[in-house]
């Protein structure tokens, strides 16, 4: 009974915000992948913040956050007495001006190939103009896979890698033939989708072929990317943010976005780099206690993104060189071998590693007793944290970094870092909802 009111509910979320949209009438450009979707929206936001009002899905990216996103409406507990709250209060939404922005920028994330968590779903409530596609990777596999299994498919990776494609791949096919297709270049199962949508396509990626090319990435006080569009050059230089290379394919589709518009390389660059902010938790430096510094990536995790904030680790100047690693979730039958290849690279770049979560100690466990290294199992962030109060000492630098939602790693991060009353503006998951979560692991 409580599966199909919940049903209900989203139905009647959804049918308010389509006709809020109505009203609205905004451009709607979607975002979709298996990483970085939230980073591309923020800057695309950044792009357009000086030619466009925009407005942003923030933290909502799911069949439920999208619909209360349009309407302006915000949970506080997600308990049964918020969401009748929320019902109540959803039609009153309407009675309000709409929205001034002209632009929605909205996260499309989905869990699996079946409603209301697939892209069908999501595109039954928007009906985006702009497709950006960043990335495909075994994230939310599990899915998928038992999907394939009950269409009598072999669920190896690369029917799960193609399943996954072709689901957020709606996303593109469904654009209409006066829209913008964005693509990575770089992604064969992304870059295919170009012969399958009506709409226009351009490009990003490393190939000379992509619309924007990622020249190259450096370090230079920060991290430094260069990117060409035609005959046009453009760099980016970013002081206050440790970014791992994969931010340059995320900052050249934003740049595509401002193609779309209208706008030169060199004024949507110029645009990024004044407005781009990073949401908290992915790739922020904090100073930690006792001279440490603490490499914040604790939003969430999966194995590229990892592996490019190992190599970030690897160059960062400092003593000890530690990492917190949470499981990364929702892999599937790849769990087990994900988690070895992070392992492998792991044991070559850290001194020790702090590990919480089943998946992480079984694969790093005995490649750090192999190497006679330090590897400690901890049962939760917070004692994670009392592990590495005791063991840390000045000039250490550590890698924070885990999946979201449940493992909460910024616990550990807020009882390390030097100035914990900032925790409230630079830290990730904030608010009533997610300070209960916290409270129910300390």
């Amino acid at each position: 009974m409580k599966k199909y009111l919940g049903l209900l509910l989203l139905q009647y979320f959804r049918l308010l915000a389509r006709y809020q949209l109505s009203r609205w009438r905004p451009t709607i450009i979607g975002i979709t992948g298996s990483a970085g979707k939230t980073s591309t929206m923020e800057a695309i936001a950044a792009v357009l913040a000086d030619i466009r009002w925009v407005k942003t899905s923030e933290k909502a990216n799911s069949e439920s956050g999208i619909p209360l996103n349009i309407l302006g409406l915000y949970p506080k507990s997600y308990s049964n007495s918020d969401w009748l709250r929320l019902a109540l209060i959803a039609p009153l939404a309407l009675l309000r001006p709409s929205d001034p922005a002209d632009t929605y920028v909205v996260e499309l994330g989905i869990d699996g190939p079946t409603p209301p968590k697939n892209m069908s779903y999501l595109l039954s409530i928007v009906q985006p103009e702009i497709g950006v596609f960043t990335a495909v990777n075994t994230i939310h596999g599990q899915h998928f896979e038992s999907w394939l299994q009950a269409h009598d498919q072999v669920p190896n990776r690369t029917a799960v890698l193609t399943a996954i494609a072709q689901e957020k791949g709606k996303l593109i096919t469904t654009l209409p033939s006066t829209g913008t297709a964005i693509l990575n270049a770089d992604e064969p199962l992304i870059a295919h989708l170009a012969n399958k949508t009506n709409a226009r396509v351009l490009t990003f990626g490393t190939s000379e072929a992509a619309t924007v090319q990622v020249l190259a990435t450096s370090h230079e006080d920060g991290r430094v990317f260069h990117f060409k569009a035609g005959e046009t050059q453009c760099s980016l230089h970013f002081h206050q943010y440790l970014l791992p290379p994969h931010f340059g394919l995320t900052f050249a589709a934003a740049l595509c976005v401002g193609l779309r518009y209208g706008q030169t390389l060199e004024e949507a660059c110029t645009a990024l780099q004044a407005n781009f902010v990073l949401p908290p938790g992915r790739a922020t430096i904090i100073a930690g206690k006792h001279d440490t510094t603490i490499f914040d990536s604790s939003y969430n995790s999966s194995p590229e993104p990892l592996i490019d904030c190992f190599e970030l680790l690897r160059t960062m100047v400092g003593g000890r060189k530690l990492a917190l690693l949470g499981d990364m979730r929702e892999l599937g039958s790849a769990s087990a071998s994900e988690h070895e290849r992070i392992g492998a690279v792991a044991v070559a770049v850290c001194d020790a590693v702090f590990l919480v979560g089943p998946a992480m100690a079984a694969s790093l466990l005995p490649l750090f007793e192999k190497a006679k290294k330090p590897a400690f199992v901890c049962s939760s962030a917070a004692d994670a944290a009392n592990k590495l109060a005791a063991y840390l000492r000045p000039k250490d630098v550590l890698l924070v970094k885990g999946s979201q939602n449940t493992l909460l790693l910024e616990i550990a991060i807020e009882h390390l870092m030097a100035h914990p009353e900032q925790a409230e503006a630079i830290l990730c998951r904030r608010g009533q909802f997610w300070e209960g979560e916290r409270k129910k692991l300390l």
